[in-house]
């Protein structure tokens, strides 16, 4: 049976690490995630702010090693645009992976409201600036089924 991907899709504040450390052990999955690998960068004393392409070329990386390996994973990442997740696709279909995809269609106040609400510190827990958000939340590019072999909706 091969490996599944469940790709996570949605903005800031859509509730999308909660989600993959709430099902991680229930579906037996690895969580890679942006927010971890622009930590290891900046505990390198490197700069993850701008570092977007290296960022998501690390998480694919990752995700097909992962998934070579024999395991589920959860990608963990905003993934908003077609063409930031192709790399990652692109490396789970090279591992024959199922791929799914988990939107996190939520309306914009919501996301809002909870990255106001982060307590700051480390990438993930940071406030993003919300004008960011709202420009995410407007360009989302949902998930298709020429992408992906099933899609799970969370409102």
């Amino acid at each position: 049976m091969p490996p599944t991907l469940y790709l996570l899709i949605g903005v800031q504040g859509a509730g999308k690490s909660t989600w993959a450390a709430a099902n991680a052990a229930r579906l037996q999955a690895k969580v890679v995630a942006s927010d971890a690998i622009r930590n290891e960068l900046e505990a390198a004393g490197q700069s993850a702010a701008g570092h977007d392409a290296h960022v998501f070329a690390e998480l694919a990386v990752r995700v097909g090693a992962s998934l070579a390996a024999g395991h589920t994973v959860i990608a963990d990442a905003t993934h908003v645009r077609r063409a930031w997740r192709s790399a990652t696709l692109a490396a789970a279909r090279a591992q024959a992976a199922r791929l799914l995809a988990v939107w996190f269609d939520v309306p914009l106040a919501v996301s809002l409201d909870r990255n106001a609400h982060r307590p700051g510190g480390l990438w993930g827990d940071r406030v993003v600036d919300a004008d960011v958000i709202r420009q995410l939340w407007h360009e989302l590019e949902p998930p298709g089924l020429d992408e992906f072999d099933e899609i799970l909706t969370v409102a």
